[in-house]
């Protein structure tokens, strides 16, 4: 009986604690519905019209003249008869046109400046970012400014296969760096990359393979790979029945656990027919089968001469 009063202590609600969170629960639907509302219309902000001031803001300028209270900073200090009012962008206005206006001539150097530093004024309020620039100058100015858009021309690109073209195709197993580097963004430094790799390869049985070479991306493969040949007569196989695991281990796609692998298989086995062989064992995986052939030979007769141990006396 205790444990079930001290629950209802602690879970029932009074009649004014109900109220509460009802009103609570009201004032946050409101303010949810606010939020939405005004995401979706959003305020509109008032646009101002100096022009029908202008008539008035020059009256206070020549009261100011007759006082002689004009500021230093005030951008017309030179005579009424010397200003000129005509339209300009201030994207493309020169100096001489921008001090005919009215302007200081610091003020519009300093929009030079801004403009030569890649800046832009998009909205004739921009004009206000500059600083000293008089708000009350730039009032009765704002008929006048136009602010041309500009069109934006997508660059044309040149095909690759045109900017990389090589007149005759280079045999990539049997040419030098010099002659690879007759290819354009073929430098020193990437035409050696390929011959070190095609050394540790055994030459090249395919173009794409080139791709494997650090430093030549996909873009630059896409453009020279029409200008390559490959004499696939030229590469180096191995001989899997007699190599040693020294040998094996220092080709690219064999490495050391395939290079002891298929030597102690081959101890196991004696001689070893075909990749599929190897397959089958899980020595080489199905998937790197066919660039794996390319490079191992399973002839059993070598050309290179038994080296025989010495005979201890």
């Amino acid at each position: 009986m205790k444990v079930k009063k001290y629950l209802k202590d602690w879970f029932t609600l009074s009649s004014r604690e109900i109220k509460g969170m009802l009103v609570l629960l009201v004032l946050t639907m409101l303010t949810l519905v606010i939020n939405l509302f005004l995401r979706f219309y959003p305020v509109q902000q008032k646009q101002y019209d100096y022009s029908g001031y202008q008539h008035d803001l020059e009256l206070f300028r020549s009261s100011l003249r007759s006082s002689g209270n004009v500021p230093e900073t005030a951008a017309e200090e030179k005579d009424q008869e010397t200003v000129e009012r005509f339209p300009f962008d201030p994207n493309t206005a020169t100096e001489n046109e921008m001090t005919r206006l009215g302007m200081d001539q610091r003020i519009a150097r300093r929009i030079l400046s801004y403009r030569g530093k890649g800046g832009r004024f998009r909205e004739k309020e921009d004009l206000l970012k500059i600083y000293g620039f008089d708000r009350i100058l730039y009032a009765t100015l704002v008929p006048y400014i136009i602010i041309q858009k500009t069109e934006v021309h997508e660059p044309i690109m040149s095909k690759p296969a045109e900017e990389y073209f090589h007149a005759h195709p280079i045999e990539i197993n049997s040419s030098d760096t010099s002659l690879l580097k007759e290819l354009k963004g073929i430098g020193p430094v990437l035409a050696a990359r390929i011959i070190k790799y095609r050394d540790l390869l055994g030459g090249y049985y395919s173009v794409e393979q080139l791709k494997e070479v650090y430093g030549i991306s996909d873009s630059l493969f896409h453009a020279i790979r029409d200008c390559l040949d490959i004499d696939t007569a030229l590469v180096c196989k191995i001989s899997v029945n007699e190599a040693g695991e020294t040998r094996l281990k220092r080709h690219p796609y064999i490495g050391n656990y395939r290079a002891r692998a298929i030597v102690s298989y081959r101890k196991t086995k004696g001689c070893i027919q075909s990749t599929e062989e190897l397959v089958r064992n899980k020595i080489i995986p199905e998937n790197q089968e066919d660039r794996i052939k390319a490079y191992l030979s399973f002839e059993t007769n070598s050309n290179e001469p038994e080296i025989k141990p010495p005979i201890l006396p």
